[in-house]
């Protein structure tokens, strides 16, 4: 897959978060990270927008995790 063909794949894995229930977008969120991960494993430089995406996803998963947790 070339870089510019996995950046339209992450493009379009964000509309599908910013649309997406709580259910679908951790599956989505995976699908994300590794797209991001192969883009930067073929070279390209992955936007801003979508790295922070990312950390943002995975900040939500930390605290959800937390919210489990009995105290």
């Amino acid at each position: 897959m070339t870089v510019e063909h996995l950046l339209s794949r992450a493009e379009a894995l964000e509309t599908k978060i910013h649309n997406a229930s709580d259910v679908d977008r951790y599956e989505l969120h995976q699908q994300l990270h590794r797209t991001l991960m192969n883009i930067e494993q073929s070279g390209g430089r992955v936007p801003s927008r979508l790295r922070r995406l990312d950390l943002d996803l995975l900040d939500q998963e930390i605290e959800d995790s937390f919210d489990n947790m009995p105290v």
